[in-house]
């Protein structure tokens, strides 16, 4: 099973803490052990020893608790659902309405090269969602970090440079100990997604 994201780990450490508010001063008993605040010793410790979570997690309790409430919120709809942004749905996204947003215009911000591979290649759909989930959910906690991952697969490699591209973010790979490793980060104060994922892009164009 593969680790939690940095964004799962923030959400479930904000949502404990409010857990332990919600029930500050009182024993949950038999009929509201539901209430009761979840043990989290674990999610803690991992999120200590780990720098990227503790930035993630410092990141969210420097924001103001207005921030803080449309950050949980937004995490935990994605939760939820994992239904595709499509442009109707993101009224929150200012750029939408221009025309160098468009997903056919965000298609072309990608290089020739991997537009090519995109449109003749059989790309795995499933793993191209979870990069979009993993970035979008990063990205819309602390547009300002730095996202990192160790990737050996030179195909998923690709696949996350497309992804940064379509979206307006920066990426780069560089090896790292034997093995190579991506950065990505928002070039852009806000981090502001286009309405139509990659993914569902490409689905259309099928």
């Amino acid at each position: 099973m593969p680790p939690p994201s940095p964004e799962t780990i923030c959400f479930h450490l904000a949502q404990y803490l409010l857990t332990l508010l919600e029930t500050d001063g009182g024993t949950a008993g038999l009929d509201d052990g539901d209430l009761a605040p979840p043990a989290a010793p674990g999610i803690f410790a991992e999120a200590c020893s780990n720098e990227t979570y503790m930035e993630v997690w410092n990141d969210f309790m420097n924001r103001s608790g207005e921030e803080q409430e449309r950050v949980l919120r937004y995490l935990e709809d994605e939760g939820k659902s994992k239904a595709r942004r499509r442009g109707p749905g993101r009224g929150e996204d200012r750029r939408r309405e221009d025309p160098a947003y468009t997903p056919r215009e965000c298609f072309q911000r990608i290089s020739r090269r991997l537009r090519t591979v995109l449109k003749r290649s059989r790309i795995p759909m499933e793993t191209l969602e979870t990069w979009e989930e993993r970035l979008l959910r990063f990205f819309s906690v602390s547009p300002q970090a730095v996202y990192t991952a160790m990737l050996d697969n030179s195909f998923e490699r690709l696949l996350l440079h497309a992804i940064c591209q379509y979206m307006d973010l920066i990426s780069a790979s560089a090896d790292l100990e034997g093995k190579r490793q991506m950065k990505v980060s928002n070039r852009h104060l806000d981090f502001l997604p286009p309405g139509l994922l990659l993914s569902a892009y490409l689905e259309q164009r099928s």
